[in-house]
């Protein structure tokens, strides 16, 4: 009787079994998630680095927005068309916002991806601003991955909008916005030239 109740009952069992421990695994980790965001609200630490962990901190939310308003990070770039020939100097653009704000659309309320894009890529850039306030002063930023990831972006959206650029560069301004304009704009860092081909 390959189909009786008593062969059919072993393998309900362990099913069940394991349908159970799965369940209170995933409570157990989501309890142990929620923990540790306690625990790093109440007790200060230093800040770890390094680039696998970089790409953790997708899953920890960054409580700075609770902070004081101040200083904003910004992003800037300039490109530069191929040079005529290897003596020549580079003719460099005017310098360009990258990622301003976007302006708001009742439509918005139920589809906003282009905002929600702007949001990620201007928390890459306030990455790159914490990590360069982290730095030492003799390090190279070009080591830091939130450098690398900023610039391939910068040279990305300078072709975008430019197709002859060859060469880009861009910095990082921390700016004071008031109601009428910017109060207070401070460079923070300028790149080198990158080669955006």
């Amino acid at each position: 009787m390959p189909w009786s109740r008593v062969n059919r009952q072993p393998w309900g069992t362990s099913y069940t079994f394991v349908l159970v421990t799965r369940g209170a695994m995933l409570e157990v980790l989501f309890l142990l998630y929620f923990l540790v965001l306690l625990a790093t609200l109440v007790f200060k630490s230093r800040i770890v680095t390094g680039p696998w962990l970089f790409l953790l901190r997708a899953f920890f939310p960054n409580w700075k927005f609770f902070h004081a308003t101040g200083n904003v990070p910004h992003l800037y770039a300039r490109w530069a068309p191929p040079n005529a020939a290897p003596t020549d100097a580079l003719q460099w653009s005017d310098w360009i916002h990258i990622f301003p704000r976007r302006p708001r659309r009742l439509l918005h309320v139920f589809h906003n991806s282009a905002t929600n894009l702007a949001l990620v890529q201007q928390n890459l850039v306030e990455h790159l601003a914490g990590d360069l306030n982290h730095m030492a002063q003799d390090a190279d930023a070009r080591a830091l991955v939130s450098y690398q990831l900023v610039s391939r972006l910068v040279c990305q959206s300078l072709q975008a909008h430019n197709p002859d650029c060859a060469h880009g560069q861009f910095e990082v301004r921390m700016l004071l916005d008031g109601p009428t304009g910017s109060l207070q704009e401070d460079t923070m860092m300028r790149s080198p030239v990158l080669p955006c081909r």
